[in-house]
């Protein structure tokens, strides 16, 4: 195995060069990677982190422009990008601790201005607005993993023929989180692709973990048909038994 040396901060498409690096067994249909293949990964996760830099001091300038007359579309949209630039945040390969903080205490000034704008009587409107927040601080603790960092990215390093590979490589406990990320037909395209990593390693799936993954992605698997069984009941006018 080439011996390499990973970065303190691995962002999105490092960590996938250190899983293919650390457990080829999984990825049965791509080589070990290279040096050369580190390095341009390393390069494509710095040129990543200066783009959020930029968008996030654009996204500053915006926040202290709004004022108390904004309109509330217009608001709304300056909260969208807010989130979607901690999440992009939340896989860099760099401390950015700060950054995130500064974007907490803005999304919290942002959110106090559509509670304001939001009518007196409109209380459907503030009661979506507590759920999206309820919804918000889920997907927040999901990204505490960098797995769903990667998996939610609109451009990601994981082929979808590697993703199987790429979750076994995580412990039970972020594959388990990961699988909330995924639909029913991912779900099974997962399930086939762990269980073609399965049968070309034969024995070795107990020792590697394989037939735990697998276990706790059946469940789900099951939980979801399940749920889905009693939407169409429900919308059928039918009574589960």
């Amino acid at each position: 195995m080439v011996a390499m040396e990973f970065s303190d901060w691995p962002g999105a498409w490092e960590r996938h060069i250190i899983r293919r690096h650390r457990f080829p067994l999984f990825f049965i249909d791509n080589p070990p990677p290279t040096a050369t293949e580190l390095a341009q990964a390393i390069l494509l996760d710095k040129t990543e982190l200066t783009q959020l830099e930029t968008e996030l001091a654009h996204l500053v300038s915006r926040c202290t422009e709004i004022t108390e007359s904004a309109d509330l579309q217009v608001i709304q949209e300056i909260k969208s990008d807010l989130d979607r630039c901690y999440d992009t945040a939340c896989g860099m390969g760099a401390d950015l601790s700060e950054q995130k903080e500064a974007l907490t205490l803005l999304n919290e000034v942002i959110t106090t201005s559509i509670r304001r704008a939001l009518r007196d009587d409109d209380e459907r409107a503030r009661l979506l607005l507590i759920k999206q927040e309820s919804v918000r601080m889920r997907h927040l603790t999901r990204l505490t993993y960098p797995i769903v960092c990667d998996l939610l990215r609109a451009v990601h390093p994981i082929p979808p023929a590697e993703v199987a590979a790429a979750l076994l490589c995580e412990t039970d406990e972020a594959f388990s989180v990961a699988l909330e990320i995924l639909d029913q037909t991912k779900k099974r395209y997962l399930a086939e692709g762990i269980e073609k990593i399965a049968t070309n390693l034969q024995e070795q799936t107990k020792a590697l973990g394989i037939e735990r993954k697998q276990t706790i992605l059946n469940k789900t698997l099951l939980a979801g048909d399940e749920r889905a069984l009693q939407a169409a009941e429900t919308e059928s006018g039918q009574v589960p038994a």
